[in-house]
Protein backbone atom coordinates (compact mmCIF):
# COMPACT_ATOMS: atom_id res chain seq x y z
CA UNK A 1 0.00 0.00 0.00
CA UNK A 2 2.74 2.02 0.69
CA UNK A 3 4.87 1.64 -2.42
CA UNK A 4 1.40 2.33 -4.31
CA UNK A 5 1.33 5.66 -2.72
CA UNK A 6 4.46 6.35 -3.04
CA UNK A 7 4.36 5.70 -6.94
CA UNK A 8 0.77 8.08 -7.57
CA UNK A 9 2.80 10.54 -5.48
CA UNK A 10 5.25 10.26 -8.62
CA UNK A 11 2.82 10.12 -10.84
CA UNK A 12 1.14 13.44 -9.64
CA UNK A 13 4.49 15.63 -9.65
CA UNK A 14 4.86 14.33 -12.91
CA UNK A 15 1.86 15.60 -14.13
CA UNK A 16 2.66 18.94 -12.32
CA UNK A 17 5.68 19.21 -14.22
CA UNK A 18 4.36 18.27 -17.78
CA UNK A 19 1.49 20.97 -16.99
CA UNK A 20 3.92 23.91 -16.53
CA UNK A 21 5.95 23.13 -19.03
CA UNK A 22 2.93 22.79 -21.75
CA UNK A 23 2.01 26.02 -20.22
CA UNK A 24 5.43 27.55 -21.22
CA UNK A 25 4.97 26.04 -24.30
CA UNK A 26 1.68 27.01 -25.45
CA UNK A 27 0.79 30.35 -23.85
CA UNK A 28 2.63 32.28 -27.13
CA UNK A 29 1.58 35.50 -28.62
CA UNK A 30 -0.10 36.03 -31.99
CA UNK A 31 0.00 38.77 -33.84
CA UNK A 32 -3.58 38.76 -36.62
CA UNK A 33 -3.36 40.54 -39.83
CA UNK A 34 -5.62 39.85 -42.72
CA UNK A 35 -2.66 37.11 -43.99
CA UNK A 36 -2.80 35.37 -40.18
CA UNK A 37 -6.58 35.46 -39.70
CA UNK A 38 -7.47 32.60 -41.24
CA UNK A 39 -4.52 30.01 -39.54
CA UNK A 40 -6.13 31.06 -36.44
CA UNK A 41 -10.01 30.94 -37.47
CA UNK A 42 -9.80 34.66 -36.15
CA UNK A 43 -12.05 36.74 -38.93
CA UNK A 44 -12.18 40.55 -38.63
CA UNK A 45 -14.82 42.63 -40.72
CA UNK A 46 -14.40 46.40 -40.86
CA UNK A 47 -17.48 47.80 -43.12
CA UNK A 48 -18.84 51.37 -44.14
CA UNK A 49 -21.48 53.30 -41.79
CA UNK A 50 -24.59 54.39 -44.04
CA UNK A 51 -24.43 58.37 -43.95
CA UNK A 52 -21.11 58.75 -41.87
CA UNK A 53 -17.77 58.81 -43.93
CA UNK A 54 -15.70 59.30 -40.60
CA UNK A 55 -16.62 55.81 -39.16
CA UNK A 56 -16.40 52.05 -39.42
CA UNK A 57 -18.26 49.22 -38.59
CA UNK A 58 -15.85 46.66 -37.01
CA UNK A 59 -17.03 42.99 -36.32
CA UNK A 60 -15.03 41.60 -34.13
CA UNK A 61 -13.73 37.43 -34.44
CA UNK A 62 -16.00 35.18 -32.93
CA UNK A 63 -14.05 33.84 -29.67
CA UNK A 64 -15.21 31.09 -26.84
CA UNK A 65 -16.77 32.37 -24.38
CA UNK A 66 -14.03 31.97 -21.87
CA UNK A 67 -11.81 34.43 -23.39
CA UNK A 68 -12.51 38.05 -23.46
CA UNK A 69 -11.82 40.64 -26.43
CA UNK A 70 -10.75 44.14 -25.40
CA UNK A 71 -10.70 47.34 -27.86
CA UNK A 72 -7.44 49.14 -27.03
CA UNK A 73 -6.75 52.63 -28.13
CA UNK A 74 -3.56 53.61 -28.35
CA UNK A 75 -1.71 57.19 -28.34
CA UNK A 76 -0.04 56.54 -31.69
CA UNK A 77 0.39 53.52 -33.91
CA UNK A 78 2.48 50.48 -32.04
CA UNK A 79 5.16 48.50 -33.97
CA UNK A 80 4.31 45.00 -33.99
CA UNK A 81 7.08 43.75 -31.66
CA UNK A 82 5.16 46.01 -28.71
CA UNK A 83 1.63 44.75 -29.77
CA UNK A 84 0.98 41.89 -26.63
CA UNK A 85 -1.16 44.14 -24.33
CA UNK A 86 -0.97 40.98 -22.00
CA UNK A 87 0.44 42.99 -19.13
CA UNK A 88 -1.24 46.29 -19.80
CA UNK A 89 -4.55 44.32 -19.12
CA UNK A 90 -3.74 42.00 -16.25
CA UNK A 91 -1.84 45.15 -14.28
CA UNK A 92 -5.23 46.62 -14.81
CA UNK A 93 -4.22 49.19 -16.79
CA UNK A 94 -0.86 50.49 -15.37
CA UNK A 95 1.83 48.81 -17.07
CA UNK A 96 1.74 51.34 -19.94
CA UNK A 97 1.62 54.65 -20.67
CA UNK A 98 1.17 54.57 -24.69
CA UNK A 99 -2.37 52.83 -24.34
CA UNK A 100 -5.46 55.52 -24.30
CA UNK A 101 -8.56 52.84 -23.84
CA UNK A 102 -8.60 49.88 -23.05
CA UNK A 103 -11.84 48.38 -22.73
CA UNK A 104 -13.49 45.07 -22.77
CA UNK A 105 -16.32 44.01 -25.58
CA UNK A 106 -17.62 41.13 -24.12
CA UNK A 107 -20.24 40.95 -23.49
CA UNK A 108 -21.11 43.60 -26.30
CA UNK A 109 -22.09 46.65 -25.32
CA UNK A 110 -21.12 46.40 -21.43
CA UNK A 111 -17.88 48.58 -21.04
CA UNK A 112 -16.33 49.61 -17.97
CA UNK A 113 -14.62 52.81 -19.14
CA UNK A 114 -17.18 55.74 -19.61
CA UNK A 115 -14.03 57.58 -21.61
CA UNK A 116 -14.64 55.08 -24.36
CA UNK A 117 -18.33 56.53 -25.45
CA UNK A 118 -16.80 58.94 -26.92
CA UNK A 119 -14.74 56.69 -29.27
CA UNK A 120 -17.14 53.95 -30.00
CA UNK A 121 -21.17 52.79 -28.71
CA UNK A 122 -22.72 49.91 -27.73
CA UNK A 123 -24.03 47.33 -30.92
CA UNK A 124 -25.55 44.35 -30.31
CA UNK A 125 -22.34 42.40 -31.98
CA UNK A 126 -20.19 44.90 -33.55
CA UNK A 127 -18.14 48.75 -33.05
CA UNK A 128 -18.15 51.92 -34.62
CA UNK A 129 -14.74 53.25 -35.02
CA UNK A 130 -13.47 56.71 -35.63
CA UNK A 131 -11.52 56.20 -38.74
CA UNK A 132 -9.18 58.22 -37.55
CA UNK A 133 -8.50 55.79 -35.38
CA UNK A 134 -7.86 52.76 -37.07
CA UNK A 135 -4.16 53.11 -38.04
CA UNK A 136 -4.21 52.59 -33.78
CA UNK A 137 -6.45 50.58 -32.46
CA UNK A 138 -6.29 46.97 -31.97
CA UNK A 139 -8.47 43.77 -30.76
CA UNK A 140 -7.09 41.86 -27.69
CA UNK A 141 -7.77 38.45 -27.46
CA UNK A 142 -7.40 36.77 -24.38
CA UNK A 143 -7.79 34.71 -21.10
CA UNK A 144 -9.82 37.00 -18.37
CA UNK A 145 -6.98 35.35 -16.58
CA UNK A 146 -4.11 33.13 -15.49
CA UNK A 147 -5.01 30.04 -16.72
CA UNK A 148 -3.27 26.80 -15.98
CA UNK A 149 -3.88 25.09 -19.20
CA UNK A 150 -2.19 27.93 -21.49
CA UNK A 151 -3.31 28.60 -24.72
CA UNK A 152 -2.93 31.32 -27.51
CA UNK A 153 -3.49 35.18 -26.93
CA UNK A 154 -3.76 37.08 -29.82
CA UNK A 155 -3.79 41.02 -30.98
CA UNK A 156 -6.10 41.94 -34.24
CA UNK A 157 -4.04 44.95 -35.71
CA UNK A 158 -6.54 46.72 -36.82
CA UNK A 159 -4.38 49.07 -39.03
CA UNK A 160 -3.49 46.20 -41.29
CA UNK A 161 -6.87 46.02 -42.28
CA UNK A 162 -7.90 47.39 -45.86
CA UNK A 163 -10.54 50.84 -45.11
CA UNK A 164 -14.33 49.69 -46.13
CA UNK A 165 -15.84 50.68 -49.21
CA UNK A 166 -19.71 51.60 -49.79
CA UNK A 167 -20.73 49.17 -51.39
CA UNK A 168 -24.09 49.83 -53.63
CA UNK A 169 -25.77 46.65 -55.82
CA UNK A 170 -27.79 47.59 -58.60
CA UNK A 171 -29.82 44.92 -60.33
CA UNK A 172 -30.95 44.27 -63.46
CA UNK A 173 -33.78 41.96 -65.18
CA UNK A 174 -33.42 39.59 -68.00
CA UNK A 175 -35.43 37.00 -69.66
CA UNK A 176 -34.44 33.26 -68.66
CA UNK A 177 -36.00 31.83 -71.82
CA UNK A 178 -37.01 28.58 -72.05
CA UNK A 179 -38.61 29.19 -68.17
CA UNK A 180 -40.64 32.30 -68.59
CA UNK A 181 -44.38 33.46 -68.57
CA UNK A 182 -46.60 30.66 -70.32
CA UNK A 183 -50.49 30.49 -70.30
CA UNK A 184 -51.35 27.95 -67.40
CA UNK A 185 -47.79 27.03 -66.44
CA UNK A 186 -46.49 28.32 -62.64
CA UNK A 187 -42.78 28.30 -62.38
CA UNK A 188 -41.42 29.59 -59.01
CA UNK A 189 -38.79 29.27 -55.98
CA UNK A 190 -35.71 28.66 -57.77
CA UNK A 191 -32.45 27.17 -56.20
CA UNK A 192 -29.48 27.68 -55.78
CA UNK A 193 -27.76 27.43 -59.25
CA UNK A 194 -24.99 25.06 -59.82
CA UNK A 195 -22.46 24.49 -62.16
CA UNK A 196 -21.35 20.77 -63.51
CA UNK A 197 -19.20 19.66 -66.67
CA UNK A 198 -20.89 22.09 -69.62
CA UNK A 199 -24.19 22.76 -67.18
CA UNK A 200 -25.68 25.41 -65.48
CA UNK A 201 -28.46 23.30 -63.33
CA UNK A 202 -31.57 25.26 -61.62
CA UNK A 203 -34.07 23.07 -59.49
CA UNK A 204 -37.90 24.89 -58.94
CA UNK A 205 -41.41 24.30 -58.12
CA UNK A 206 -43.47 24.07 -60.92
CA UNK A 207 -47.45 23.94 -60.85
CA UNK A 208 -50.80 25.17 -62.98
CA UNK A 209 -51.61 27.55 -59.56
CA UNK A 210 -50.10 30.32 -58.42
CA UNK A 211 -48.89 28.96 -55.12
CA UNK A 212 -46.57 25.84 -54.01
CA UNK A 213 -49.21 24.24 -52.12
CA UNK A 214 -49.76 21.66 -54.86
CA UNK A 215 -46.97 21.46 -56.71
CA UNK A 216 -43.43 19.22 -57.50
CA UNK A 217 -40.15 20.16 -58.11
CA UNK A 218 -38.87 20.10 -61.85
CA UNK A 219 -35.38 21.00 -63.08
CA UNK A 220 -33.47 22.38 -66.10
CA UNK A 221 -30.29 23.15 -67.19
CA UNK A 222 -28.14 25.98 -69.67
CA UNK A 223 -25.22 26.39 -71.32
CA UNK A 224 -24.98 30.57 -70.55
CA UNK A 225 -27.34 31.12 -67.88
CA UNK A 226 -29.71 32.93 -70.07
CA UNK A 227 -31.31 30.25 -72.02
CA UNK A 228 -32.83 26.96 -70.34
CA UNK A 229 -34.21 23.55 -70.98
CA UNK A 230 -36.51 22.09 -69.19
CA UNK A 231 -35.86 18.25 -68.49
CA UNK A 232 -38.48 16.95 -66.40
CA UNK A 233 -39.66 16.77 -63.17
CA UNK A 234 -37.36 15.94 -60.41
CA UNK A 235 -39.21 14.93 -57.17
CA UNK A 236 -42.53 13.26 -57.38
CA UNK A 237 -45.53 14.12 -54.43
CA UNK A 238 -45.06 11.73 -51.81
CA UNK A 239 -47.69 8.73 -51.40
CA UNK A 240 -50.94 8.84 -49.53
CA UNK A 241 -50.50 9.17 -46.16
CA UNK A 242 -46.87 10.72 -46.15
CA UNK A 243 -46.10 13.81 -45.01
CA UNK A 244 -45.00 15.51 -48.57
CA UNK A 245 -48.49 13.87 -50.11
CA UNK A 246 -49.99 17.01 -50.69
CA UNK A 247 -46.72 18.97 -52.49
CA UNK A 248 -42.99 19.18 -52.65
CA UNK A 249 -41.61 22.60 -53.31
CA UNK A 250 -39.06 25.48 -52.55
CA UNK A 251 -36.35 22.85 -53.36
CA UNK A 252 -32.56 23.51 -53.05
CA UNK A 253 -29.05 21.63 -53.51
CA UNK A 254 -26.12 20.24 -51.72
CA UNK A 255 -23.07 18.82 -53.47
CA UNK A 256 -21.58 16.60 -50.82
CA UNK A 257 -19.35 13.56 -50.79
CA UNK A 258 -19.70 13.35 -54.29
CA UNK A 259 -23.73 13.15 -54.44
CA UNK A 260 -26.22 15.46 -54.85
CA UNK A 261 -28.28 16.17 -52.35
CA UNK A 262 -31.83 17.91 -53.28
CA UNK A 263 -33.70 19.60 -50.65
CA UNK A 264 -37.38 20.12 -50.37
CA UNK A 265 -40.44 21.41 -48.31
CA UNK A 266 -43.65 19.11 -47.86
CA UNK A 267 -47.12 19.25 -46.81
CA UNK A 268 -49.27 16.80 -46.08
CA UNK A 269 -53.32 15.95 -47.08
CA UNK A 270 -55.44 17.13 -46.27
CA UNK A 271 -53.73 20.78 -47.04
CA UNK A 272 -55.17 23.87 -44.95
CA UNK A 273 -53.53 27.29 -45.17
CA UNK A 274 -55.84 29.86 -43.67
CA UNK A 275 -57.51 30.10 -40.37
CA UNK A 276 -56.25 28.42 -36.88
CA UNK A 277 -55.80 25.25 -37.95
CA UNK A 278 -53.11 25.97 -40.75
CA UNK A 279 -50.95 22.88 -42.49
CA UNK A 280 -47.68 22.32 -40.99
CA UNK A 281 -44.72 22.17 -42.84
CA UNK A 282 -41.11 20.25 -42.94
CA UNK A 283 -37.54 19.99 -44.83
CA UNK A 284 -36.81 16.82 -46.37
CA UNK A 285 -34.16 15.56 -48.94
CA UNK A 286 -33.77 13.58 -51.84
CA UNK A 287 -29.90 11.75 -52.56
CA UNK A 288 -28.78 11.32 -56.31
CA UNK A 289 -25.28 10.20 -58.07
CA UNK A 290 -25.80 12.87 -61.03
CA UNK A 291 -27.52 16.18 -60.45
CA UNK A 292 -30.05 14.68 -63.62
CA UNK A 293 -31.43 12.19 -61.09
CA UNK A 294 -32.83 9.80 -60.04
CA UNK A 295 -33.82 10.73 -56.92
CA UNK A 296 -34.06 8.55 -53.75
CA UNK A 297 -36.38 10.04 -51.12
CA UNK A 298 -34.41 9.87 -47.51
CA UNK A 299 -35.64 6.96 -45.57
CA UNK A 300 -35.22 9.67 -42.22
CA UNK A 301 -37.23 12.22 -43.71
CA UNK A 302 -38.38 14.75 -42.64
CA UNK A 303 -34.95 16.19 -41.54
CA UNK A 304 -36.18 19.24 -40.31
CA UNK A 305 -39.99 19.47 -38.79
CA UNK A 306 -41.38 22.30 -36.91
CA UNK A 307 -40.46 23.49 -33.01
CA UNK A 308 -42.47 21.99 -30.40
CA UNK A 309 -43.61 24.48 -28.35
CA UNK A 310 -46.32 26.84 -30.22
CA UNK A 311 -46.19 29.86 -28.35
CA UNK A 312 -42.48 29.75 -27.73
CA UNK A 313 -40.28 28.10 -30.87
CA UNK A 314 -40.11 30.62 -33.73
CA UNK A 315 -40.32 28.07 -36.16
CA UNK A 316 -43.44 25.95 -35.02
CA UNK A 317 -45.87 26.27 -37.61
CA UNK A 318 -43.53 26.76 -41.01
CA UNK A 319 -40.22 25.75 -41.81
CA UNK A 320 -39.20 25.93 -45.36
CA UNK A 321 -36.46 27.22 -48.17
CA UNK A 322 -33.51 25.22 -47.38
CA UNK A 323 -29.86 27.15 -48.01
CA UNK A 324 -27.20 25.28 -47.51
CA UNK A 325 -23.32 25.82 -46.78
CA UNK A 326 -20.67 23.87 -45.83
CA UNK A 327 -18.36 25.13 -42.72
CA UNK A 328 -16.26 23.29 -40.62
CA UNK A 329 -16.41 20.33 -41.72
CA UNK A 330 -20.19 20.48 -41.41
CA UNK A 331 -23.65 21.31 -43.33
CA UNK A 332 -25.26 24.08 -42.27
CA UNK A 333 -29.07 24.18 -43.22
CA UNK A 334 -30.40 27.76 -43.08
CA UNK A 335 -33.75 27.85 -43.30
CA UNK A 336 -36.82 30.43 -43.06
CA UNK A 337 -39.37 29.84 -39.63
CA UNK A 338 -43.13 31.07 -38.48
CA UNK A 339 -44.36 30.93 -35.16
CA UNK A 340 -48.22 29.39 -35.14
CA UNK A 341 -50.82 31.94 -35.85
CA UNK A 342 -48.19 34.49 -37.19
CA UNK A 343 -48.31 36.17 -40.26
CA UNK A 344 -45.56 36.09 -43.30
CA UNK A 345 -44.23 38.85 -42.57
CA UNK A 346 -42.86 37.89 -39.22
CA UNK A 347 -40.84 34.80 -40.27
CA UNK A 348 -37.65 34.51 -39.32
CA UNK A 349 -34.53 32.54 -40.53
CA UNK A 350 -32.79 29.83 -38.07
CA UNK A 351 -30.03 27.61 -38.48
CA UNK A 352 -29.68 23.46 -38.26
CA UNK A 353 -26.05 21.93 -38.19
CA UNK A 354 -25.51 18.12 -39.24
CA UNK A 355 -22.42 16.21 -39.11
CA UNK A 356 -23.65 14.41 -42.67
CA UNK A 357 -25.45 15.79 -45.16
CA UNK A 358 -28.59 13.70 -44.83
CA UNK A 359 -28.43 14.85 -40.91
CA UNK A 360 -30.10 14.24 -38.17
CA UNK A 361 -30.01 18.42 -38.32
CA UNK A 362 -29.75 19.76 -34.88
CA UNK A 363 -30.87 23.70 -34.49
CA UNK A 364 -28.86 26.61 -33.28
CA UNK A 365 -29.60 27.18 -29.50
CA UNK A 366 -29.98 30.69 -30.04
CA UNK A 367 -32.43 30.88 -33.17
CA UNK A 368 -33.46 32.54 -34.61
CA UNK A 369 -30.13 34.17 -36.30
CA UNK A 370 -31.81 36.66 -38.31
CA UNK A 371 -34.95 38.45 -37.07
CA UNK A 372 -36.46 38.88 -41.03
CA UNK A 373 -36.29 37.39 -44.09
CA UNK A 374 -39.57 35.20 -46.11
CA UNK A 375 -37.22 33.64 -48.28
CA UNK A 376 -33.39 32.43 -47.78
CA UNK A 377 -30.53 33.21 -49.94
CA UNK A 378 -27.38 32.98 -48.11
CA UNK A 379 -23.43 32.37 -49.45
CA UNK A 380 -19.81 32.89 -48.05
CA UNK A 381 -17.59 35.63 -48.28
CA UNK A 382 -14.43 35.42 -47.33
CA UNK A 383 -14.99 33.62 -44.48
CA UNK A 384 -18.24 34.83 -43.34
CA UNK A 385 -21.38 34.34 -44.15
CA UNK A 386 -23.81 36.82 -46.27
CA UNK A 387 -27.48 37.05 -46.23
CA UNK A 388 -29.91 38.54 -48.30
CA UNK A 389 -33.12 39.85 -46.49
CA UNK A 390 -36.72 40.98 -48.18
CA UNK A 391 -38.67 41.82 -45.27
CA UNK A 392 -38.17 41.64 -41.23
CA UNK A 393 -38.27 45.16 -38.75
CA UNK A 394 -36.62 48.16 -39.51
CA UNK A 395 -33.20 47.76 -40.00
CA UNK A 396 -33.17 44.27 -41.55
CA UNK A 397 -35.65 44.56 -44.44
CA UNK A 398 -34.44 45.01 -47.75
CA UNK A 399 -30.68 44.40 -46.32
CA UNK A 400 -27.60 42.32 -46.68
CA UNK A 401 -26.87 40.67 -43.52
CA UNK A 402 -22.99 39.45 -42.55
CA UNK A 403 -21.85 37.50 -39.90
CA UNK A 404 -17.79 36.24 -39.54
CA UNK A 405 -19.00 33.24 -38.16
CA UNK A 406 -22.22 32.58 -39.99
CA UNK A 407 -23.97 32.99 -36.42
CA UNK A 408 -23.95 36.74 -35.58
CA UNK A 409 -25.33 38.69 -38.43
CA UNK A 410 -25.29 42.45 -38.29
CA UNK A 411 -26.24 45.00 -40.95
CA UNK A 412 -23.91 45.22 -43.89
CA UNK A 413 -26.03 47.61 -46.21
CA UNK A 414 -29.06 48.50 -46.84
CA UNK A 415 -30.38 47.66 -50.55
CA UNK A 416 -33.03 50.21 -52.95
CA UNK A 417 -34.00 46.46 -54.04
CA UNK A 418 -34.54 42.52 -53.65
CA UNK A 419 -34.93 39.97 -56.23
CA UNK A 420 -38.25 37.83 -55.40
CA UNK A 421 -37.39 34.85 -53.78
CA UNK A 422 -33.89 34.70 -55.89
CA UNK A 423 -31.90 31.69 -56.32
CA UNK A 424 -28.11 32.50 -57.19
CA UNK A 425 -24.77 31.14 -58.49
CA UNK A 426 -22.36 30.52 -55.52
CA UNK A 427 -19.81 28.75 -57.20
CA UNK A 428 -17.89 28.47 -53.32
CA UNK A 429 -20.47 27.39 -51.37
CA UNK A 430 -19.57 23.96 -50.67
CA UNK A 431 -15.47 24.39 -50.99
CA UNK A 432 -14.91 26.02 -47.46
CA UNK A 433 -12.21 28.21 -49.55
CA UNK A 434 -12.48 30.89 -47.66
CA UNK A 435 -12.67 32.82 -51.33
CA UNK A 436 -16.06 32.95 -51.58
CA UNK A 437 -17.34 36.65 -53.44
CA UNK A 438 -20.52 38.38 -54.06
CA UNK A 439 -22.93 36.96 -56.23
CA UNK A 440 -23.32 37.91 -59.57
CA UNK A 441 -26.23 36.24 -61.22
CA UNK A 442 -29.59 34.08 -60.49
CA UNK A 443 -32.93 33.69 -61.19
CA UNK A 444 -35.82 35.14 -59.38
CA UNK A 445 -39.46 35.14 -59.83
CA UNK A 446 -40.65 37.33 -61.98
CA UNK A 447 -44.30 38.41 -62.52
CA UNK A 448 -46.56 40.18 -65.41
CA UNK A 449 -49.94 41.11 -65.75
CA UNK A 450 -51.95 37.69 -66.74
CA UNK A 451 -49.53 35.17 -65.97
CA UNK A 452 -48.84 32.60 -63.34
CA UNK A 453 -45.43 33.06 -61.73
CA UNK A 454 -42.57 32.61 -63.73
CA UNK A 455 -38.61 32.90 -63.77
CA UNK A 456 -36.71 35.39 -64.62
CA UNK A 457 -32.56 36.51 -64.71
CA UNK A 458 -31.37 38.67 -62.32
CA UNK A 459 -27.66 40.26 -62.48
CA UNK A 460 -25.78 42.60 -59.65
CA UNK A 461 -23.47 45.13 -59.94
CA UNK A 462 -21.82 45.98 -56.97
Amino acid sequence: MQRRCRTLTAIGVLALLIGQTSYAAFSDFVRITPETEAWFHLYVQILPVEGQDDRCKIIPPSVSPHRSIYLIVCRAPVPPEEQNFRGHIWSQGESRTDVLIAAPLLPYGQYAYPDLQRVVRPMPNHIILDRLLLERSYLYIDYPTLVLDGGYYYCVDLSTYPLPEERTMQVSYSPAEGLGPEPGVMRRDPSDIINVGDLYYVWYTKSNVSDGYDATVWYATSADGHTWIEKGEALPRGPKGSWDEQSVFTPNILIAKGKYYLFYTGVPTPFQNEGNQVTETAIGVAIADSPEGPWKKSETNPVLEPGDSRWRDFDSMRVDDACLLVRDGKYWLYYKGRRYDDTPAHTEMGLAVAEQPEGPYVRYVANPVVRGGHEVLVWPVGHGVVAMVNIGPEGIAKTLQYAPDGLSFSRMMNLDEVPNAPGAYRPEAFTESGEGQMIEWGLHVGSAPGSLPFLERFDCQW
